[in-house]
């Protein structure tokens, strides 16, 4: 009987020593509004008191017996749960601002005798007249070692035939822009080269910083066509406005056309389509919507290709109602009730020429693995078993700004 008291309680201070620990990652997490906190922090400390008291005052052996065998399921529940704590905290540590880089070429024509930057001094160059900050970050890093007589252009044709004809000297470009141009202008590729090249860190457009007081807040999910690093700046062929209502506990998902013209933010003279402002960077599309919806976005979610597949295979894939019958690249997606892994959900995700609506439907089968995902996520094992896995890969898989610490 003595050895089962001593076990009681030795495993009562166990059980405070881990509520203690418990509420100091519960206070350190910083993701709960405070009214809950408190009501969480005096709930556990009176659990706490509480199994204290009647450890000390219980004397009978069978309740002992009962009582050791609550007070071990009690520790080992509090250090798993704070496992999963020290995990979210860690994750949500991790998710800083990923650093964006943009790639500028120095462009001439390919006959010319123009090697280096430094060639260059004094002559003409062609930049486009809506340029962002990032153009002009571009410039001021080339203008400290030579000077530049700029001119400005708001045609792509204009810029190539007054390069081709000798008009400018040089051309400066962004690699996404330079693709587009080796892959749709005849002759471009071949009689052009490449003398210089600017890897800059794209800048940020944020003016202020956004407060949450728990009430409704937007989040951009900005989904960028390509994969690899998601560092790389592309354009954002995804472009969908979370709402989250924190009083009625409702989400609404708003897509917004990846071709529309809009007014880049900061810049002025002609519109240009809503997915090249993802060349510029997250930043560039999430004050540009913000711009163009008059609403505030304060948080944003940067994902590609791998980041969908990849998450989605995290969580053993995803269950969906595909609403029309197609044929994808690699299966056969029937209407009903199915089930895709990452790289079937992305084929879903991606396909719009096969669709009735086209791009209008490929919004909404978007918007349907997104929900997919929650629901696994959120209402299957899938949260408890691949927790870890689910966060691990999710901080190399996205880029993000969510103001939690």
């Amino acid at each position: 009987m003595k050895k089962i008291n001593a076990l009681v309680k030795i495993f009562s201070i166990l059980f405070d020593i881990s509520l203690i620990f418990l509420l100091i990652n519960i206070y350190k997490l910083n993701v709960i509004p405070n009214k809950y906190l408190s009501i969480i922090f005096t709930l556990i400390i009176l659990l706490g008191i509480s199994i204290t008291l009647i450890s000390i005052k219980v004397k009978d052996k069978k309740v002992n017996i009962m009582l050791n065998i609550i007070l071990l399921l009690l520790i080992v529940g509090s250090i798993v749960l704070s496992y999963y704590i020290i995990k979210t905290d860690n994750f949500f540590s991790s998710l800083e601002e990923v650093k964006e880089e943009q790639l500028y070429y120095v462009v001439v024509k390919k006959n010319s005798d123009y090697k280096k930057l430094d060639d260059l001094n004094n002559k003409k160059m062609a930049i486009f007249e809506n340029q962002s900050k990032n153009y002009k970050k571009v410039l001021n890093e080339i203008e400290k070692n030579v000077d530049i007589k700029d001119k400005k252009y708001i045609n792509v044709n204009d810029i190539v035939n007054d390069l081709s004809e000798g008009k400018v000297d040089s051309l400066l470009i962004n690699s996404n822009n330079k693709e587009l141009l080796d892959e749709n202008v005849k002759t471009f590729k071949d009689n052009t080269k490449v003398i210089d090249k600017i890897s800059i860190d794209v800048i940020k457009q944020r003016e202020k910083d956004y407060k949450n007081t728990y009430g409704p807040f937007n989040i951009l999910i900005s989904g960028i066509d390509t994969d690899g690093n998601i560092s790389k700046v592309s354009r954002s062929d995804v472009n969908i406005v979370v709402s989250v209502n924190q009083n009625t506990h409702k989400i609404l998902l708003t897509s917004i056309q990846r071709d529309m013209y809009v007014q880049l933010h900061g810049t002025d003279g002609l519109k240009d389509k809503l997915t090249h402002a993802g060349w510029y960077g997250i930043d560039m599309s999430r004050t540009t919507i913000e711009d163009f919806l008059n609403i505030e976005i304060p948080y944003y979610i940067r994902i590609n290709f791998d980041s969908v597949v990849k998450l989605i295979d995290t969580v053993g894939g995803v269950d969906i109602y595909n609403d029309v019958t197609f044929r994808g690249d690699t299966r056969y997606f029937a209407k009903g009730n199915i089930h895709l892994n990452g790289k079937q959900a992305l084929e879903y995700a991606r396909e719009r020429k096969k669709m009735p609506d086209g791009d209008w439907t490929r919004e909404e089968h978007q918007k349907v693995i997104i929900t997919a995902i929650i629901n696994k996520i959120s209402n299957s094992k899938e949260l408890l078993t691949n927790y870890g896995d689910i966060l691990n890969n999710s901080k190399d898989l996205i880029q993000t700004i969510f103001q939690l610490k």
